[in-house]
C-alpha cells in the first residue's frame, strides 16, 4: 500500500513550523514500509495552505490534497479540517528532521503533539473518519 506524506520545510532541511505559509514540501512516497522516493514541491504563493483556505473559489485544489499525510510542527484547527475533508490527515509533530520523522512514521513511533484537535467542538469535522480516527460515536444521523 502506498502512502504519500508531505512534510512542510520551508529551508528544504528541517520541520517547519507553519504549515498554512509554507511554500516547499518534501514528498515521500511510502510503499510498505520502504520510502520509493522523496522528492521537493515547491508551491506558488497563491498555491499556499493559507491561500486555499482563504479563496472562496470552490473549485480551488492545492497540489497537497492528493497527500495521505502532512506533517507539520505548527498548522491551525482551520486548516486541519479543510485538509480533513480532503482526506489528508495532518499531525503537528515535534520532530525537526524530516528523515527521521518519516523514519518513526514507519516504525509508527512518531509522537504526534495533535492528530486532530476536536476540543472545540463535538467533531462536526465532516471528515468520513479518516485512518485512526474513530469518530462513529459522534455522529448522529436522523
Amino acid at each position: 500500500m502506498k502512502t504519500v506524506v508531505a512534510i512542510a520545510s520551508q529551508n528544504k532541511k528541517i520541520i517547519f513550523e507553519h504549515a498554512g505559509k509554507c511554500r516547499n514540501f518534501i514528498i515521500y512516497t511510502i510503499n510498505d514500509d520502504i520510502v520509493e522516493s522523496k522528492k521537493i514541491l515547491e508551491l506558488e504563493k497563491d498555491e499556499t495552505l493559507h491561500n486555499a483556505s482563504h479563496t472562496e473559489n470552490k473549485t480551488f485544489t492545492s497540489t497537497l490534497f492528493d497527500v495521505d499525510i502532512l506533517l507539520t510542527r505548527g498548522i491551525g484547527n482551520g486548516l486541519i479540517q479543510k485538509l480533513a475533508r480532503q482526506n489528508v490527515a495532518c499531525y503537528k509533530i515535534e520532530e525537526t528532521d524530516p528523515d527521521t520523522a518519516i523514519d518513526k512514521l514507519i516504525k509508527g513511533t512518531l509522537e504526534a503533539v495533535a492528530p486532530v484537535s476536536h476540543e472545540k467542538s463535538g467533531c462536526n469535522c465532516n471528515c468520513g473518519g479518516g485512518q485512526g480516527h474513530n469518530h462513529g460515536q459522534h455522529h448522529h444521523h436522523h
